[in-house]
């Protein structure tokens, strides 16, 4: 189980989150929406250690992860993607997602040995798994800044699972696919919680939102305005006010 409680984040005088819960169990996905500016980003940095929270809690099962320091949150089994990706640019494909791989290495003698561990060639072997499921094994030599943006987000999401985490947080994968890779990336979330990933999914496609969410909780200033299925948040004022709209891609 993976729970927020009573999470808030400050910025001098703006108050970004306040007191905000939720919680994710094994195989579920829930999408966090909201306008831009609501607190979406920011919840994701306060749980992954890129800011410290000011007040309330992060725990993955029984472990406390609150203002802990990424690479530490990293190994307790969370994973993040960024809505500005943040890819080695010149380092291939395979070695972007083989970078990540590192925190999962037991020592720095492991890490630095040219002789294979058996740990390093399951490592090895999975990487190549993810280079397939991404349709990145035909790129895998290819530089990161030589892909598409298409191909260098596809990269990033498997850049995430190299840490073989619990838990998955999706900062605006959609943003810039086509509809090829919008059925792809729906195919490949639903595929994912099949394996008892926990999702958490920012993203403002709705379609692709209310399509594969378990769950939805809105945000609005910082604090929870509703949370409930993806049919109850479509038809709360209060959602449909602050950010839906009358007029939306719902449908």
């Amino acid at each position: 189980m993976f729970s927020v409680s009573n999470l808030s984040k400050s910025f001098g005088g703006l108050k970004a989150l306040d007191k905000l819960d939720f919680s994710l169990s094994s195989g579920e996905v829930m999408g966090l929406i909201g306008p831009n500016g609501s607190g979406k980003t920011t919840t994701i940095n306060v749980i992954t250690g890129i800011f410290p929270v000011t007040d309330g809690t992060v725990k993955l099962n029984d472990q406390n992860l609150t203002n802990k320091r990424s690479d530490l949150v990293a190994k307790a089994g969370i994973a993040r993607t960024f809505q500005n990706l943040r890819l080695f640019g010149r380092h291939t494909v395979r070695d972007n997602i083989r970078s990540s791989q590192t925190i999962l290495c037991k020592s720095l003698i492991s890490r630095l040995s040219a002789i294979p561990t058996a740990e390093e060639r399951r490592l090895s072997q999975e990487a190549d798994a993810l280079l397939e499921q991404f349709q990145l094994q035909d790129l895998s030599r290819r530089t990161a800044d030589s892909l598409s943006y298409g191909e260098r987000k596809r990269l990033e999401m498997a850049r995430a699972l190299a840490m073989r985490p619990k838990v998955l947080l999706l900062d605006e994968p959609a943003a810039g696919m086509n509809p090829t890779e919008l059925e792809w990336l729906a195919g490949t979330i639903s595929h994912l919680r099949s394996t008892g990933l926990a999702i958490v999914l920012v993203e403002h496609h709705m379609k692709l939102v209310m399509r594969i969410c378990d769950r939805i909780t809105v945000l609005n200033f910082g604090g929870k305005i509703a949370e409930g299925t993806p049919d109850d948040v479509s038809r709360n004022e209060d959602v449909i006010t602050a950010y839906l709209g009358e007029a939306d891609d719902r449908d």
